[in-house]
């Protein structure tokens, strides 16, 4: 596959680790980590904050895995169809060939 091969087991890796983080991140729940009600800080001008920050996480980690697992899925069909289409692969990923200088 003229060299290419090296860059696409990369982008086949980087799919895998993709997909790994979205794993991870799925279960979590970032605004469970934040304590209800007053922190132990009754009257404190965090409290609000506090809530703003637990309601601005609440499902959140949902929406990164799915962006995450998204952009997995999109690797992993880049790494397909470039293993499939070995002029593709020549032409898309060219580009990012360190230039060659005489000398």
């Amino acid at each position: 596959m003229a060299g290419y091969e090296v860059v696409i087991g990369k982008i086949a890796d980087a799919g895998k680790a993709a997909q790994r983080v979205a794993e991870v991140i799925a279960p979590l729940d970032f605004a469970g980590a934040i304590p209800d009600g007053d922190a132990g800080m009754p009257g404190a001008r965090a409290v609000a904050k506090l809530a703003s920050v637990k309601r601005g996480w609440a499902g959140r980690e949902q929406l990164i895995a799915a962006e995450f697992s998204g952009y997995a899925e999109d690797l992993s069909r880049a790494d397909e169809f470039y293993r499939a289409h070995e002029d593709g692969a020549q032409h898309d990923l060219r580009q990012w060939e360190t230039p060659r200088t005489a000398g």
